[in-house]
Parts: C-alpha cells; sequence; structure tokens
C-alpha cells in the first residue's frame, strides 16, 4: 500500500507539471507498462488525466469520448511530448547544467554580457560575476548545498554536490 501511495505521489508530481504544458494543441502521453507494453494517447486541451483512489490513472479523451483507467501497480513510467500544433518560437527560458553541479556549471540562452549572482538559502551573496554567453562557471569553492542563481530575467535553483 505504501509503495502504490508514493507511486501515486511520484505520477502525480508529474501529471501536475503536465497540466501546464499542455497547450491547445495535442500532448502526446505514452505510458510504459511493467509488462514491457506501452500505449499512446494524444491529449488535447479539453482532455483530462488524472489520479482516481490514488490507484488509478484515469484517461479521458474528450475527442474520442473515450475513458482508460489503468491501474498504478501496472505503471513503470508515463512521459509526454507535446507533438502536433503550430510551430513555436525556440525556448529562449534560461537554463542551468548540469544540475546537481560539483565544480562548474553552464548559463544557457544569455544574450551578451550578464551580471550573475548566487546566493546561499539564507540571503547571503556568495558569488558574483559577469559573465558572456554559455562561459562555463566555476563554483568548486563554495560548500555543498542549495543555492540561487539570479540573471537580469531569471532565478534559478542550483544544488551543489
Amino acid at each position: 500500500m505504501k509503495h502504490t501511495m508514493q507511486r501515486g505521489l511520484l505520477l502525480a508530481a508529474f501529471i501536475f507539471g503536465l497540466f501546464f504544458r499542455m497547450s491547445a494543441q495535442s500532448t502526446q502521453i505514452v505510458v510504459f507498462l511493467n509488462n514491457g507494453s506501452e500505449q499512446t494517447y494524444s491529449l488535447i486541451e479539453a482532455d483530462r488525466l488524472y489520479f482516481e483512489d490514488n490507484t488509478k490513472l484515469v484517461i479521458e479523451q474528450i475527442s474520442t469520448k473515450s475513458t482508460v483507467i489503468i491501474p498504478l501497480a501496472d505503471i513503470r513510467k508515463i512521459t509526454c511530448d507535446e507533438t502536433v500544433g503550430v510551430s513555436e518560437a525556440p525556448d529562449a527560458t534560461i537554463s542551468l547544467s548540469p544540475n546537481p553541479v560539483h565544480d562548474a556549471f553552464t548559463l544557457r540562452n544569455l544574450e551578451g554580457k550578464e551580471n550573475i549572482r548566487i546566493y546561499a538559502l539564507d540571503g547571503r551573496l556568495v558569488k558574483s560575476m559577469e559573465i558572456t554567453g554559455n562561459q562555463s562557471i566555476d563554483i568548486s569553492d563554495l560548500p555543498i548545498g542549495l543555492y540561487l542563481v539570479k540573471t537580469q530575467s531569471s532565478t534559478l535553483k542550483m544544488i551543489k554536490l
């Protein structure tokens, strides 16, 4: 029972993130089952995907007027991918990789020179620098912990190992 609830909570976190990714177009959901098979569903914005009684995944497809119920104990993995729709501009969101970080990380999608500030969770500024483009940032001098990396336009969470 505890294993099923943990699996349900992990899947719930995934599905919660999925709802924020779904657009007016289509999102492809692939459910990988423990028996090695996989099931693919194309969902549009009106479709619903949720958990029932913390034991079942329910997929309601309004367009086909069908409902699929899959026991959580049978699910190994779920993936999603926006597959159909209008092409969008490339995502220019600033990203940090790798994360967790050992000695250095890179910020992607920066334009020009940018002031970077790294804060400990207690609010202390622990590092500040100006970087250009996809320059590597050395943090080998910082202790293990959680940090916030601030740029002019975003704040990113970083784990230092």
